[in-house]
């Protein structure tokens, strides 16, 4: 096995990445996949809200969403289907991901979270059906749901409380079917050393030498690639064939009146009466700047 982006000593990476080009044929030959320990968020901007502001009724405040990143693929195809979209839609999305998708730890109730994460799904469809239209909707559709695939994998480390999602590799824009995630092959060939990697990228660092140190190892271990493939073949599969059950998926969409009383009686229906829900209704309508009674 031999590396193309690597020769003497040299590697091409993207901090903790590194394409494996194979010389036969047992190389990686689909997109791999691993668990990603943040929630996907980047937080651009922080707002200190004064008492006053607090005070303020409720449908006076717009809230500015954090933009989810998730991975490169995720985030060039949120950016593509969103361009040239009013600031409103935008801020509608993202604000949809962050409070129905993936939420914070402040929503603990696993029922309660399943229903927001349907609403959202519910939700992303209303903005298909009246903000795009052709590939861009089919597109965006796509996307949402793989991002509802994702909430569905979050799990809670008991000791530290930390949210964990399963996501797809972030592979650079352009990167072939053969690219290999190297941190992630030694996180689970040399734990030891992948821990030496992550505290240097802690200090401060890029973690270059320990990667370029392992790189040296991996043409004499083929068995670390092929467990490699294996665990993020399963965690493909696992994703792939996630199922949403969405209980709001008969939710009239025709108009924002329509779907603010079907979801209204389908929330009924489900026994879910929290007026929690009903403000994230609200809220939804308000950040697309959409005024229903």
């Amino acid at each position: 096995m031999n590396f193309g982006p690597l020769r003497a000593q040299q590697a091409v990476l993207n901090s903790s990445s590194l394409r494996i080009n194979p010389a036969s044929k047992q190389g990686v030959s689909s997109p791999q996949l691993h668990e990603e320990k943040v929630s996907g968020f980047v937080v651009q901007d922080s707002v200190e809200i004064s008492e006053t502001g607090r005070q303020l009724a409720e449908g006076a405040i717009v809230s500015q969403a954090a933009k989810y990143f998730g991975t490169t693929q995720i985030n060039d195809s949120l950016n593509r289907v969103l361009e040239g979209q009013p600031e409103e839609v935008s801020n509608a999305v993202y604000n949809m991901i962050q409070s129905n998708f993936i939420v914070d730890g402040t929503v603990t109730d696993e029922n309660q979270r399943a229903v927001l994460l349907e609403m959202g799904v519910s939700q992303s469809k209303y903005i298909a059906d009246h903000y795009m239209e052709g590939d861009k909707a089919k597109e965006f559709l796509e996307t949402m749901n793989q991002i509802a695939g994702i909430a569905l994998t979050r799990s809670i480390d008991s000791e530290s409380g930390d949210i964990s999602y399963t996501t797809p590799t972030d592979r650079p824009l352009g990167a072939p079917e053969d690219y290999v995630k190297l941190s992630e092959v030694m996180k689970q060939a040399d734990p030891q050393q992948y821990a030496s990697f992550m505290n240097d990228i802690k200090g401060g660092g890029n973690g270059l030498s320990q990667l370029l140190s392992f790189a040296q190892k991996v043409p004499q271990h083929p068995d670390w690639i092929n467990k490699y493939k294996e665990r993020t073949g399963q965690t493909e599969e696992l994703l792939n064939n996630t199922q949403l059950k969405n209980r709001f998926d008969k939710a009239d969409t025709t108009s924002a009146s329509a779907f603010m009383n079907s979801m209204q009686t389908l929330l009924k229906e489900a026994s879910a009466t929290q007026d929690s829900y009903m403000q994230n209704m609200r809220g939804f309508f308000r950040n697309l700047g959409v005024q229903v009674d």
